[in-house]
C-alpha cells in the first residue's frame, strides 16, 4: 500500500501575487490507489489520521496543516483551499529573488498500529515586492504596478491641468464624458509635455526583460532619481492615464515598452494577447492611441505626435516577430488585478505648471472624428 500525492503550486510568488489572492498551492490531492491482485470483494486497507503538514525553507510563509480521519484504499481526496499566511514584512523587505523550498510531509497510522509518512518537495522563486516577473511568469500582474492613486501620480496630473489651462483648453479631466475622441487625446499630449519637462535619463532594462521580467521603479522613485528604463516610464503613464479616467494599455516587444490609451471607454475582450493584430486594427479606426514612451528621455525636444509615429513603427506588420503581448488594464481591474498597496509620503511642495520648462505644446489631436 503506497500513498500518492500530486501537488500543484504556482512556480513563482511575490507580494503582488498576495494581494491580489494568487495562490501559492493551487491544489494537493491524496490517493491512496488499489493494490493489484486484490478481488474487489476483499475488504480494503485503510490508512487513518492523516496530518498533512507545509513548510517552507527560509520560513516566508507560516506552516500550515490539514488533519484528515481516514483514506480507504482505491480513494483519493483534495486538501481544503486555504490562504496560506505569507509573511508580509518579508515579502516586503525582499531585494532579491530567492528559491524556496516548500516540503509537504503526510503523516499517517496504518493498520497493526504501524505508521508512514510521505514527504515531497518543491521550489517556488519569490521575487521582491518590485519586481515583475515577466510575460514567462504570471504576466497579467504588470497591471498590479499600474498606480494611479499615488501622491505622485496625483500631483503630475494636476501639472496636466495646468497645461490645459495653459493652452486656453478647460482644464476639468472627466474621462470620456465629452463624448470625443478629441479630449482624452488632450489628456494624453498633456501629460507627455508635464513628464517630458522631468527630463528623466533613460537606463538599459536587463537583458531578456520582456521575458523574464524586472524591477519596476516605483513613481516616487522616477521622480526622485529622474531614472527609467522602458517599462518604469510606460507603467508611470498608464498610471497617470488611469488616474485621469482613461483606459490604459501596455504593449511589450522583445526590446521595448509602449503605453496607450482608449479614444473611446472601451478595452480589449482578452487580459493579455500575443497577437498584435487586433491592436493594429483599434489603432487604425482610431479607437485606440499608442506612444513611445523612452523617448520622454530624449534630450531634445519630442512631441507626442512623434512618439505615436515611432510607436507605429514599432508595432508594425514588418516587426511582429518582435511583439511579445499587450495588457488592457481596464480589463485587468473587472479581473479583479488590483494596484500593489504601498505608503507613499504627501509631497511638501505645492504643485505648480512647468513655465520654465520646453515648450512642445499640445498639437492637435490627428484623429478622425467618432
Amino acid at each position: 500500500m503506497k500513498l500518492e500525492m500530486q501537488a500543484d503550486l504556482a512556480k513563482s510568488f511575490s507580494l503582488a501575487s498576495q494581494q491580489n489572492a494568487y495562490p501559492l498551492v493551487k491544489r494537493i490531492l491524496l490517493s491512496l490507489p488499489a493494490q493489484d491482485g486484490v478481488d474487489s470483494s476483499d475488504i480494503r486497507s485503510s490508512i487513518r489520521d492523516i496530518r498533512v503538514r507545509l513548510t517552507t525553507e527560509p520560513e516566508l510563509i507560516s506552516p500550515e496543516e490539514w488533519l484528515i480521519d481516514r483514506l480507504d484504499e482505491g480513494q483519493s481526496t483534495k486538501l481544503q483551499e486555504r490562504n496560506l499566511r505569507p509573511q508580509h514584512d518579508k515579502l516586503v523587505g525582499l531585494t532579491e529573488e530567492i528559491a524556496v523550498k516548500i516540503t509537504i510531509v503526510v503523516s499517517f497510522s496504518i493498520q497493526d498500529g504501524l505508521s508512514g509518512e510521505h514527504r515531497s518537495e518543491h521550489e517556488v522563486m519569490v521575487l521582491p515586492a518590485d519586481y515583475w516577473g515577466g510575460e514567462s511568469r504570471q504576466p497579467e500582474l504588470l497591471a498590479a504596478f499600474v498606480q494611479p492613486n499615488t501622491h505622485t501620480v496625483e500631483t503630475l496630473t494636476a501639472k496636466a491641468t495646468h497645461i490645459l489651462r495653459a493652452s486656453n483648453e478647460s482644464s476639468q479631466v472627466d474621462g470620456y464624458q465629452s463624448n470625443t475622441r478629441e479630449r482624452p487625446y488632450l489628456y494624453g499630449s498633456a501629460l507627455w509635455s508635464v513628464i517630458f519637462n522631468e527630463r528623466f535619463t533613460y537606463l538599459s532594462p536587463p537583458q531578456g526583460w520582456a521575458n523574464q521580467g524586472q524591477r519596476i521603479r516605483s513613481a516616487a522613485d522616477i521622480m526622485q532619481y529622474k531614472t527609467a528604463a522602458y517599462l518604469d516610464t510606460s507603467v508611470l503613464f498608464a498610471s497617470c492615464l488611469e488616474n485621469m479616467g482613461l483606459n490604459p494599455v501596455i504593449a511589450l516587444t522583445k526590446e521595448h515598452a509602449l503605453v496607450g490609451f482608449w479614444l473611446i471607454d472601451e478595452s480589449f475582450p482578452v487580459l493579455t494577447n500575443d497577437d498584435p493584430i487586433d491592436l493594429r486594427k483599434r489603432i487604425d479606426s482610431s479607437d485606440l492611441v499608442m506612444f513611445e514612451t523612452a523617448l520622454v528621455t530624449n534630450d531634445s525636444p519630442i512631441t507626442f505626435r512623434q512618439s505615436i509615429e515611432r510607436a507605429k513603427e514599432l508595432l508594425s506588420e514588418d516587426r511582429e516577430s518582435q511583439f511579445v503581448m499587450l495588457i488592457d488594464i481596464k480589463h485587468a481591474r473587472s479581473r479583479k488585478i488590483r494596484p500593489l498597496s504601498t505608503i507613499e509620503e504627501k509631497p511638501s511642495e505645492p504643485v505648480t505648471g512647468n513655465d520654465d520648462g520646453i515648450e512642445i505644446g499640445l498639437g492637435t489631436a490627428p484623429i478622425l472624428p467618432p
